[in-house]
């Protein structure tokens, strides 16, 4: 019944009649289960792309789905169901039905059109897996707006709407979890005078927003290796046979809050009581086996829509919100012969964040700080929230191109972005000296500690030493870690007997997280909890104003001991023992910290034996050089290219990434043919 219900839905939408000739379509399999995706068109290889996606990750795939038709509350429950409201709050859903035909190009909707098609042929073919059959079909529209909604949360909406809710809009501004790491070196610093280029995105590393490595090709010039998300269309970070870029997040002020004064259905603007817009939110959640409807009225005002708390009124305008063109632009990206054309797709700016650090087989490296960013008025008093309630504050465009944090081949040989202010990106006489209202200040420990290794060498750079500033697992002992944490380390062991013990070998620490590390066990515990004491990102105990007090340390310090020694008998045992990486029965110890160049984010996942499992940080990674001979890449993942348990690629890169080794990744068809595990057409 399942079955015939779901090819009936599909059928009567139109999905039996195919617009892809799957016959043009190739999908290779190599040794680690990548796909190596081949079609006539682009659009076919994106069908093609869709279907090896949903072959290795249907479920986040259609998860991502359900979140662009406002469903994901039906299969995911209060979690899901923010999404689905987040959605229809910034009115993301009307914005691209309304307006896709006429925003996106030709070219761009029959790539859309492609995709969706193998991923409803995908449902047709495996009913079984499908989650909520009245979603389908989906259509191209739904991806759209799911990563619209995606980006919007990432660049500031999600953690302003977070703010709102817990009343702390003080830390509206805050760096989270996922951060990334990139190094673009220029051939004049290098050993081989090749460019060189890390890319290092830090996510989940698995579910919704973990990464996955495939190789797309077409005749139309379509040919990249790197790494998206599910439900993604293009790379988002790797590289073509000419150039690559990876990206980092940046914490630019993307979006404003506004506290409202209001009355009943009406707030004050320009001095006058306005009459807000109503609509209405209607949802469905999962609680146990049941599904709930709910509806949430959605004010909306002249800034934006209202987000109601019990602390008052605030309008969020977020430019994210307001473009969904983001995917298009990757495209653009991914189809780019060379530098030029790169920086013409950028000229775009629809993708509302994040940094671009490049380099190609010209020799060029190059970095960007994309952003949507409004552009405010410098007369006035901008702050967060803002209380003035006039028109002065409604800003209506963003800054301009040429304004943007921009450098291109620095006389210093290098660019990295680790998430720091956009002022230290390279040596400091070569800096970028512009800037902007609600530009990025801050720096903490990633970029630190990569300014001082790369500052360590005066002449050409090894590529031990590019692997070595990638994996280093140190936290600086002169920058951000070591003022905000300094009480730590300035405990007296005569004053708390009770926990001199562990006192002393924080003081004999080397600020490192290498496996083998005995007290980098006691500071990791001792991180978690105050991590968990705060309520906030870890960055943020780095950056905020006041570092953190004696008795802060004390109390949480005194918690980990008692842990440890009740857990495992004694405050001596290794990183690596207690800090894993672990998938089904696989497991492996695993070296770094948060906020270290070997970001590891880890997890509490057996209170009993005392195991830490790695949930975010590192996760797939390319290490690349380019010269006049093409492109080289060097890639893993944190996992495998599958996230079935019974499959064999579910697990087959973990010895790799944790012995900091990678597999070589090629453009050359014949090799990639001759030497796969698998070749075939979808769904034969």
């Amino acid at each position: 019944m399942r079955s015939f219900v779901v090819c009936l839905l599909l059928s009567l939408a139109g999905f039996s009649k195919a617009q892809i000739n799957s016959q043009d379509v190739t999908i290779v399999r190599d040794s680690f289960g990548v796909p190596h995706i081949y079609g006539k068109t682009d659009a076919d290889a994106a069908y093609g792309l869709a279907w090896a996606h949903s072959e290795d990750d249907f479920k986040s795939i259609q998860q991502n789905l359900l979140a662009a038709k406002g469903m994901l509350g039906q299969v995911m429950g209060k979690e899901g169901v923010l999404f689905d409201f987040g959605l229809r709050f910034f009115g993301i859903d009307t914005l691209v039905d309304n307006n896709y035909e006429r925003v996106l190009s030709a070219d761009f909707r029959k790539l859309l059109n492609g995709y969706i098609q193998g991923v409803n042929d995908y449902a047709m073919a495996h009913p079984n897996e499908v989650l909520l059959q009245k979603a389908l079909p989906f259509k191209p529209q739904d991806m759209v707006k799911g990563s619209t909604l995606t980006l919007t949360l990432f660049a500031g909406a999600g953690i302003a709407l977070k703010s709102i809710k817990d009343n702390h809009i003080e830390l509206l501004h805050q760096p989270n979890e996922i951060g990334s790491n990139s190094l673009a070196i220029a051939p004049a610093r290098t050993e081989d005078g090749k460019a060189w280029l890390l890319i290092n995105s830090h996510q989940p590393i698995e579910g919704r927003f973990a990464w996955y490595e495939a190789h797309i090709k077409s005749d139309e010039g379509w040919d990249i290796i790197g790494g998206l998300f599910p439900g993604g269309t293009t790379i988002f970070v790797g590289s073509t046979k000419k150039f690559g870029w990876a990206h980092t997040t940046n914490y630019h002020s993307f979006g404003d809050i506004y506290k409202l004064e209001h009355k009943g259905n009406k707030y004050r603007y320009d001095g006058a009581w306005k009459t807000f817009e109503v609509k209405k939110a209607h949802l469905r959640v999962k609680l146990g086996g049941v599904k709930i409807g709910i509806t949430r009225r959605i004010r909306v005002c002249e800034y934006g829509p209202v987000f109601q708390s019990k602390h008052g009124w605030y309008a969020l305008r977020y430019p994210g919100a307001m473009d969904f063109r983001a995917t298009e632009q990757w495209y653009r990206m991914n189809k780019a012969n060379n530098l030029t054309e790169f920086q013409q797709a950028l000229k775009m700016e629809a993708i509302p964040l994040f940094n671009i650090t490049y380099a190609d087989c010209d020799g060029n490296i190059f970095y960007e700080s994309g952003c949507q960013v409004p552009l405010r008025d410098s007369t006035l008093n901008w702050h967060t929230p803002i209380t003035a309630n006039t028109s002065a504050f409604k800003w209506t465009s963003l800054v301009p191109y040429e304004r943007k944090a921009r450098l291109l081949n620095p006389a210093c040989g290098y660019l990295f972005s680790c998430n720091q202010t956009q002022y230290s990106v390279t040596g400091k006489s070569c800096n970028w000296t512009g800037g902007f209202i609600g530009i990025q200040q801050f720096n903490y420990n990633r970029g630190e500690r990569y300014y001082e290794m790369l500052e360590e060498i005066n002449e050409k750079y090894t590529w031990a030493d590019f692997r070595r500033i990638k994996f280093d697992t140190r936290y600086s002992s002169s920058a951000s870690y070591a003022r905000n944490f300094a009480a730590v380390f300035k405990l007296d062991e005569k004053k708390y007997p009770d926990i001199a013990d562990a006192i002393t070998k924080l003081k004999k620490w080397n600020l490192a997280g290498d496996v083998d590390n005995k007290e980098a066990t006691i500071a990791m515990i001792m991180q978690e909890k105050l991590q968990k004491e705060w309520k906030v990102p870890f960055a943020f105990l780095m950056i905020k104003k006041e570092p953190l007090t004696e008795e802060n340390v004390v109390a949480q310090l005194r918690a980990t001991q008692k842990f440890m020694l009740k857990t495992y008998g004694t405050l001596d045992i290794p990183l690596g023992d207690v800090q894993r990486m672990i998938r089904g029965n696989v497991s492996f110890p695993a070296s770094g910290l948060r906020e270290v160049s070997r970001a590891a984010d880890p997890k509490l996942y057996d209170k009993k034996k005392g195991i830490w499992r790695i949930v975010n940080g590192d996760g797939y990674i390319q290490m690349n050089r380019y010269s006049k001979d093409g492109a080289e890449i060097n890639s893993v993942n944190a996992y495998g290219a599958s996230s079935h348990a019974g499959n064999k690629h579910y697990t087959d890169q973990m010895q790799l990434f944790s012995r900091q080794q990678f597999k070589t990744m090629t453009f050359n068809w014949e090799s990639i043919v001759r030497n796969a595990e698998r070749i075939y057409i979808p769904g034969r």
